[in-house]
């Protein structure tokens, strides 16, 4: 079934909670040069433009709003973990756009498609969303807040963008052993517009599995597992 077909939009706008008045622009949004140019249809690639600039507002706007008396450079820090790519793939994974991106003729498994060009696509996607709306800035972040807003605030609160478990837990392991951890998928759960990914982090004696609902989230957490285990080891 192509990614354009009404079924394929429809399990994808409940992601969402959003249905396109235009499905021509959802099309774009899903829609990589490579394939755009063999069906002669209109890439993603404006639409991201435009979309890196809505959710850096909406970001920055929900942060400044909750943290009125963070300093700038606290803020600063918040606003490039929750825009950074890494944070974006993740967001985009857990509304499986894997699995409706067009790419070189055909739609790609979770595997293949790259984080870089995931979290491109779930910026076009919002911007997309932007011009359904007739370019209403404020019915766009209300859309964004609801799916977003109390993760961000959360993540905010417990500082979870100033520790990165997997970076952590290869410094300390290429500080010990000049080795870096291992991730595997070993199970996914769910339907694709819900799915739970199972994740174990090994290395050495020392391994652990942890489930989220995406790749980055459940590797997050089995490294911060592992690095636990390394840590308690020793006393």
């Amino acid at each position: 079934m192509l990614a354009s077909s009404s079924k394929s939009f429809e399990d994808l706008e409940r992601a969402l909670g959003y249905q396109f008045r235009d499905k021509s622009l959802l099309l774009q949004a899903i829609t990589h040069k490579s394939y755009a140019s063999e069906h002669a249809l209109k890439n993603y690639e404006t639409l991201e433009f435009l979309g890196d600039s809505l959710i850096n507002f909406f970001v920055v706007d929900l942060l400044i709003s909750q943290f009125p008396e963070a300093p700038e450079g606290e803020l600063a820090m918040m606003k490039s973990y929750f825009v950074s790519e890494d944070y974006l793939y993740e967001l985009a994974e857990e509304l499986s756009l894997d699995l409706y991106l067009l790419v070189g003729g055909k739609k790609k498994n979770n595997n293949n498609i790259s984080p870089s060009l995931l979290s491109d696509t779930f910026e076009a996607l919002w911007a997309a969303i932007y011009l359904d709306c007739g370019k209403s800035a404020d019915q766009t972040k209300a859309i964004f807040h609801k799916l977003y807003k109390d993760r961000i605030i959360e993540a905010a609160k417990k500082g979870e963008y100033k520790r990165d478990y997997k970076t952590l837990l290869q410094e300390e392991t290429q500080k010990r052993w000049k080795e870096r951890p291992v991730y595997r998928v070993i199970n996914v759960e769910g339907p694709h517009h819900n799915r739970v990914f199972e994740i174990e982090c090994s290395i050495r004696e020392y391994r652990a599995t942890a489930k989220g609902k995406s790749k980055k989230m459940a590797e997050h957490l089995a490294a911060k597992k592992v690095l636990e285990l390394i840590k308690s080891s020793e006393g």
